[in-house]
């Protein structure tokens, strides 16, 4: 350190005290597993030949987060390996009984899929083929593992320390590839996608990690039409080697994953999904390993005269903002003119009778509620908890959502989430996509522009909730 008299001991920077974006909450952890018996129904690709499930991967598991406000009030997120909740009349009957089951209005629970490709659907309206006798138990089973993992998160409420962070990983690949006069849902090495990752650590005021939350955007997509075992895909590894690490929960959240996917993907073999899973698990413990002491920045220290002048920061005790608020909007977004069934089966008359079912059962599925409408409510939930924003919606939309949100609001870190609290069995192309069209543009039920509706409504917000700051 440099001596009082030294010439050099009044050097200061402008900024002597640092941390990274903290929140001071009170939060509760708690997950359950509800991996459902070998033989249900999971094959759901149009590809595919069986459906009766034949091993189990890795195990399914939903992991949920209660927040309690200075009233008391909870609310809860719950990150779960489904890729999406069926048909409209069974989310909505799932997301009922769980609300009630715990005991808060149905827009105080977040619930997420991760949009794993290699789970069945608890719908209980799904073709009966084979297996499919066993979807109402593993239905139940979800609703009952969700309820208990939410009141025991809720029993462990304890006040916590939360540090965010970003980091990257590499998985992720755009998925729209033109071949020709069609786009392909490939591997486009032509177009560099987003490859943020979003990591928040929950930590006890012992200092012990009581949780891990972590949104990154990829389609789990890594098992396809030629799996027969039921898997996480590539979230049960990342999720395997973070718990390992921390001996924590981790919450997987699907980010604005529309046409991102694995550049190695549509396989058969589950080690390829323990691959995926291993980038993203190092990336997220890297992530991790990056942060402060939980409950600590730094504090300016003075200079230390050496070979150069180096300057020394020592962690210090740091408070996040504990400032909290949830709010549900709708955006107005507008319904495309949609074909027929009858057109459609003309169409598409050739692709394959497993293929040509796959794809109606889908539109007809996506129809219901919005073939009357030329313009309907697409909700969104803002949730700011301290310094962390989570903007959740239950649609597939394109990335360009958490870039430009991240954009437009630079400094603040922002969970975009997709598939929350709705069936999700429509996409949010952005505009270009219509074009082709991708398969997301003239798989949905939305127009072009409905995107950027969603963007500005969210967008205004944060702004309203932050004060733009």
């Amino acid at each position: 350190m440099a001596s009082i008299d030294s010439p050099n001991a009044h050097l200061t920077p402008k900024q002597t005290t640092w941390r990274e974006p903290m929140s001071a909450l009170r939060c509760g952890v708690a997950q359950r597993e509800f991996t459902p018996p070998v033989g249900i129904m999971s094959g759901i690709w149009g590809a595919a030949k069986k459906f009766r499930s034949e091993a189990i991967h890795i195990g399914l598991f939903l992991t949920a987060v209660a927040r309690e406000d200075k009233s008391g009030a909870k609310s809860f997120i719950v990150g779960i390996d489904l890729c999406v909740l069926g048909c409209v009349e069974c989310a909505h009957d799932l997301l009922d009984r769980i609300s009630k089951g715990v005991g808060v209005e149905r827009d105080k629970i977040l619930f997420a899929s991760s949009h794993t490709h290699a789970v069945p659907l608890p719908c209980m309206h799904r073709s009966k083929k084979e297996g499919s006798e066993l979807i109402p138990a593993f239905r139940e089973n979800i609703i009952v593992k969700t309820i208990e993992a939410c009141k025991e998160a809720a029993s462990r409420i304890e006040d916590v320390d939360v540090t965010w962070g970003y980091g990257h990983c590499d998985l992720a690949v755009n998925r729209d590839l033109p071949c020709g006069s069609q786009e392909v849902v490939a591997f486009n090495p032509d177009i560099v996608p987003d490859d943020t990752l979003v990591v928040g650590r929950i930590s006890n005021k012992s200092g012990k990690v009581i949780g891990t939350i972590a949104n990154y955007a990829c389609h789990p997509t890594t098992l396809a039409w030629e799996n027969m075992a039921v898997s996480p895909d590539y979230i049960g590894m990342a999720r395997i080697l973070v718990e390992k690490a921390t001996g924590a929960p981790m919450m997987f959240l699907q980010g604005a994953s529309g046409e991102l996917s694995p550049r190695n993907q549509y396989s058969g073999d589950t080690a390829l999904a323990d691959k995926n899973g291993t980038m993203l698990g190092h990336a997220i413990l890297s992530t991790l390993a990056s942060m402060q002491s939980p409950g600590h920045g730094l504090r300016w220290n003075g200079i230390v005269e050496s070979g150069a002048l180096l300057g020394e920061w020592h962690e210090t005790p740091a408070r996040g903002s504990d400032m909290c608020v949830e709010e549900r909007l709708n955006a107005k977004v507008r319904v495309k003119e949609l074909k027929s069934i009858e057109q459609l089966r003309k169409e598409w008359a050739e692709i394959g009778d497993g293929a040509l079912e796959e794809r109606i059962q889908r539109a007809e599925r996506l129809r219901i509620g919005y073939e009357s409408n030329a313009q309907v409510d697409h909700p969104i939930w803002v949730w700011q908890w301290g310094e962390a924003t989570f903007v959740a919606q239950p649609g597939e939309a394109y990335s360009y959502i958490q870039t430009e949100l991240r954009r437009r609001n630079p400094g603040k870190v922002i969970f975009v989430m997709n598939l929350t609290n709705a069936p999700g069995l429509f996409y949010l192309p952005i505009k270009s996509a219509y074009n082709a069209p991708a398969y997301q543009a003239w798989q949905t039920l939305l127009a072009a522009g409905s995107l950027d509706s969603v963007i500005e409504s969210a967008d205004q917000a944060i702004k309203r909730i932050t004060g733009g700051k």
